[in-house]
C-alpha cells in the first residue's frame, strides 16, 4: 500500500487543532525527561505530565473528526 499525502498537508500540519494537540502531547511526554536530565529533578509529577499528554491525545482524536475549515488548496 502506497501512502499518499493529502493535497493541503502543509496547511493541515500548521493550522489543524488536531495536529497541534498531537504535537503538544508528544512534547508533554518528552519535555519532563529533558527537564530531568538538564535540571536533575522532576519539575512536576510524572503523573501530571502523563495526564496532560493523555488529555491532549483525546482532544486530538475528537478534533480530528471536526471540520476545521482547512479546505483543499488553502
Amino acid at each position: 500500500m502506497k501512502i499518499k499525502l493529502i493535497p493541503n498537508c502543509r496547511a493541515v500540519a500548521l493550522r489543524a487543532a488536531s495536529m497541534w494537540a498531537f504535537y503538544l502531547s508528544a512534547a508533554a511526554l518528552i519535555l519532563p525527561e529533558v527537564l530531568f536530565v538538564t535540571l536533575g529533578y522532576d519539575v512536576a509529577s510524572p503523573r501530571f505530565w502523563w495526564g496532560v499528554a493523555a488529555a491532549l491525545l483525546v482532544y486530538g482524536i475528537i478534533a480530528r473528526l471536526v471540520d476545521q475549515g482547512i479546505g483543499d488548496g488553502e
